[in-house]
């Protein structure tokens, strides 16, 4: 019988005081839920260029109301490794095309191989220039650099939107020198549009940060399509930018330029068709600032100069502008910005500007109203 007691105190023990390690409770377990966001911007646009000789009324519009553009992002993991994003695109209509747009912009899959690298596979923007990989809510302008969106957008031989098909290799090192990459390959046709040829298109950025706050970057483009009409003409095209951006976060100061140029060979730039023995060779660059007041930290100014060269083998094709603004942030990225655009033109009629119908002499200055609700 005392044996039996004995048992039963240390059965009790063990049940019911027992170590931590045998009674601990397992980890909860990790749920992967969809992230939604998105965001809505609203413009007011004063166009004080020349559009008296457009043959549209819609084309002679110079203010107006738009809904600019429409988001909604969905992304998350399904495990550790694996993630997913679905980005939507619901953009008003711009100046004179009469409808609105919908389109998927992003859908991918991603796989973490490790810190330092991440495979991406579907629809994506592809790793060129840093202002080109900037959303609307992270750009400070309204408007990309002239340079950047004429010339990194049509990448994929006039692909346009910043995306391809593809599948890219990217992932960085935080500490010192700051080392990131993104490399791609894609089709290079543009999005939401099949390949056309066998041939694929290589992209890529690597972006280095020596000291703090400071961002140096190189990018770099190669591929080539065929003619849809003739399909013995190849359309070449190559691309590089260089970029560097200075932060300094205590005293609300950030400076940064870029440079971009690129080469299209079979492609005449009047015409924005293939054509045999014509090229195009555009470049162009900015440098910005942007301020903080300590007093006003919602408040933040800036500043931008650029000059575009459509074409360096066209006489008179450049494009500069001056863009100054200002910008008060309610919440987040939620905000509104007044900016202000002196566009100086030169009077090759292939000079084109955002946001105006006008070409050449013809373009003017540009006020617009920003209004950016990020969710």
């Amino acid at each position: 019988m005392r044996v039996l007691r004995l048992a039963i105190v240390f059965l009790s023990i063990f049940l019911f005081v027992s170590p931590d390690w045998i009674m601990a409770e397992e980890p909860p377990k990790m749920e992967f839920k969809p992230k939604v966001s998105g965001y809505i911007e609203g413009w007011y646009r004063l166009d004080d260029s020349d559009l008296s000789n457009q043959t549209t009324a819609a084309k002679k519009v110079d203010n107006e109301f738009r809904v600019r553009r429409a988001r909604i992002d969905v992304k998350g993991n399904v495990t550790d490794e694996i993630g997913y994003r679905v980005n939507g695109n619901f953009d008003g209509p711009s100046p004179a095309s009469g409808s609105a747009t919908v389109k998927l912009w992003d859908g991918y899959i991603t796989y973490k191989v490790n810190p330092l690298a991440l495979i991406t596979f579907g629809q994506f923007k592809y790793p060129f220039t840093l202002e080109g990989l900037e959303g609307t809510p992270d750009r400070i302008p309204v408007l990309r650099a002239e340079s950047i969106n004429d010339i990194a957008s049509k990448l994929g031989t006039q692909g346009g939107s910043f995306r391809d098909i593809g599948v890219m290799a990217s992932g960085g090192y935080k500490d010192a020198p700051g080392l990131n990459y993104g490399m791609a390959v894609i089709n290079g046709k543009g999005i939401n549009i099949g390949d056309n040829n066998s041939e694929k298109d290589i992209v890529g950025r690597v972006t280095l940060s020596p000291i703090n706050g400071l961002t140096l970057g190189v990018s770099g483009y190669t591929g080539k399509s065929q003619d849809e009409t003739n399909q013995m003409l190849e359309v070449k095209e190559s691309g590089y930018g260089i970029e560097a951006e200075y932060t300094l976060k205590d005293i609300g100061l950030s400076i940064r330029g870029e440079y971009v140029t690129a080469k299209w060979e079979n492609w005449n730039v009047a015409t924005e068709a293939a054509a045999s023995g014509k090229n195009q060779e555009p470049k162009g660059w900015y440098l910005q600032a942007a301020y903080k007041p300590q007093p006003l930290p919602d408040l933040q100014l800036m500043a931008r100069y650029e000059d575009y060269e459509k074409d360096s083998n066209t006489p008179n094709s450049h494009l500069k502008t001056t863009t100054v603004g200002a910008t008060y942030y309610l919440k987040g990225k939620t905000r509104i910005t007044a900016n202000y655009l002196l566009r100086d033109a030169d009077s090759s009629t292939i000079v084109t500007a955002q946001e105006t119908d006008a070409v050449g002499t013809r373009i003017g200055n540009l006020f617009l109203v920003q209004m950016l609700v990020a969710f």
